[in-house]
C-alpha cells in the first residue's frame, strides 16, 4: 500500500428522420463499471434500480456539449459502483491557481485536485480524532486550546468554539471570493504568504458574534487541522494516513503544505475518485469500511445536522451547513430528495442521498469559468430521474 503523500507548493440527442417518425440513436452504451481490487463491488445500475438508458442519455447531452469540462462522473448504489466515465481535460496547475496544465485523459488511477473537498475530509478526520479519544468535545475554545493566541483572541473572539470553526459560524472577517486567489489581497494567498497562518486567521476581526452568522472561511478549517494536529501529537497527514487513509486502502494521492509546520487542510488533497467515494462511503454504512468502523454513527448523524442556515450567504442553493458538510434539497417529479455534499472549487462535487443510499462523485476543472453543464443539473435532470 502506497501512503497519501505530501507535497509543498507555493502557493445531445441526435434524431434520425423517418416519414413523420423520429427516434433517438443512442451513442453510448451503458457497460457495467470495471471491477478491480480496491474494495468496491460494482453491478448493472438496472439491477439497483438506476435506468441505464436515462442515464445513457445523460451521457449523450454530455458528449454533445463542448465546453462541460467535466473530467468524471461515479455512480454507488446500495453500496456499489453502477456507473463510472472519464473525460478529457487539463491537469490542475497551481501557478497561478487554476490555471492549465497538461491535457490528458482522466481515468481511475488520475489522483484529482480536490480543492474545498478537502474541508469535508478534515472534518471526517476530526471525528476520526473524536472517535479514537484525542478530542473530547467540539465546545473547547480556541483560546484553551491555543492560549498562546491569548494576546489577539481578546473580547468576544475569545469565545469562539471548536463547533463554530466546524460550522463556519466563528464571526472572523474572512474574502476569498472578490478577488483572484493570486491576489495577495484574498485571504487564502495572504494566509500562504503569513509567517504564522493560525495567527493570520484568529487575528482577523470578529464581524459577527461567534455562533449568529455563517461566513465562508477556509481559514478556520486550517484552525481545525491544528487542532487535530496539536491533539494527536502527530501531523495531519501522518494522523489521516494512519486512521483513514490506510484503513480504507487508499493508494493514490497528495496533499498540499500550507507552511512547514502545516498541511492545507481546507483545500490541499488530491485523491482518485474511487478513493474519494470510500470517504463519502462511510456516511452511508454507519461509519464503517468492511469490518473497520472509521467514525461513529453519533458523528455521522451530528456532521450532517442543519448546524446553522446558509441562505443569502453564499452563491451556492444549499439552504444550510453542517460541520463542514453543505445541505441541499432537490425536487424532482414532485418530490422531494434530501442530500448533503462536499463541494469544491472548479465544480467537485460529492453528493450523499442517505434515504435512496445514493453517491454521485463529480470532478472537473472549471476554475476560472463556469462550464457548460452544471453538475447540479445532470443529478436533478437525469441521475434522480433514473432512479427506478
Amino acid at each position: 500500500m502506497r501512503k497519501i503523500k505530501g507535497i509543498f507548493v507555493l502557493f445531445s440527442l441526435v434524431l434520425l428522420s423517418s416519414g413523420c417518425k423520429k427516434e433517438r440513436i443512442n451513442e453510448y452504451k451503458y457497460h457495467i463499471p470495471e471491477a478491480s481490487v480496491d474494495g468496491w463491488e460494482v453491478d448493472s445500475s438496472d439491477n439497483v434500480g438506476i435506468s441505464s438508458l436515462t442515464l445513457s442519455q445523460m451521457m449523450d447531452h454530455i458528449n454533445g456539449r463542448s465546453g462541460h469540462n467535466i473530467h468524471n462522473i461515479l455512480i454507488f448504489k446500495n453500496g456499489k459502483l453502477v456507473f463510472e466515465e472519464y473525460f478529457e481535460g487539463y491537469l490542475y496547475v497551481w501557478d497561478p491557481p487554476g490555471s492549465n496544465g497538461d491535457f490528458i485523459q482522466y481515468d481511475r488511477e488520475t489522483d484529482h485536485f480536490l480543492a474545498s473537498v478537502s474541508k469535508s475530509i478534515t472534518s471526517v478526520l476530526f471525528g476520526v480524532a473524536m472517535k479514537e479519544g484525542f478530542i473530547n468535545t467540539v465546545d473547547d475554545k480556541v483560546i484553551d486550546i491555543f492560549p498562546e493566541y491569548k494576546e489577539i483572541l481578546t473580547d468576544a473572539k475569545a469565545d469562539i468554539t471548536i463547533k463554530q470553526l466546524l460550522t463556519m459560524s466563528s464571526g472572523l472577517a474572512w474574502d476569498e471570493s472578490s478577488t483572484s486567489y493570486e491576489d495577495p489581497a484574498n485571504d487564502v494567498r495572504a494566509m500562504f504568504d503569513s509567517d504564522d497562518p493560525l495567527d493570520y486567521v484568529l487575528s482577523r476581526p470578529l464581524l459577527y458574534p461567534p455562533g449568529t452568522q455563517f461566513l465562508y472561511n477556509s481559514g478556520g478549517t486550517n484552525v481545525l487541522g491544528a487542532v487535530i494536529q496539536k491533539y494527536s501529537g502527530k501531523s495531519l497527514l501522518d494522523f489521516g494516513n494512519e486512521y483513514l487513509f490506510n484503513p480504507l486502502n487508499v493508494e493514490g494521492g497528495a496533499w498540499q503544505r500550507l507552511s512547514p509546520d502545516y498541511y492545507f487542510a481546507s483545500g490541499g488533497i488530491f485523491l482518485r475518485p474511487r478513493e474519494l467515494a470510500k470517504i463519502g462511503y462511510l456516511f452511508l454504512n454507519n461509519g464503517y469500511w468492511g469490518d473497520k468502523q472509521i467514525i461513529t454513527p453519533d458523528w455521522i448523524a451530528e456532521s450532517v445536522e442543519k448546524h446553522i442556515a446558509t441562505q443569502g450567504r453564499t452563491l451556492t442553493l444549499a439552504h444550510g451547513y453542517g460541520y463542514q458538510w453543505w445541505l441541499e434539497d432537490f425536487q424532482v417529479n414532485g418530490h422531494t430528495y434530501n442530500s448533503f455534499l462536499a463541494a469544491g472549487w472548479g465544480d467537485q462535487y460529492m453528493f450523499i442521498f442517505p434515504a435512496e443510499d445514493l453517491m454521485i462523485v463529480f470532478n472537473g476543472g472549471n476554475y476560472l469559468k463556469g462550464g457548460s453543464i452544471s453538475p447540479f443539473s445532470l443529478v436533478g435532470n437525469y441521475i434522480l430521474i433514473s432512479i427506478q
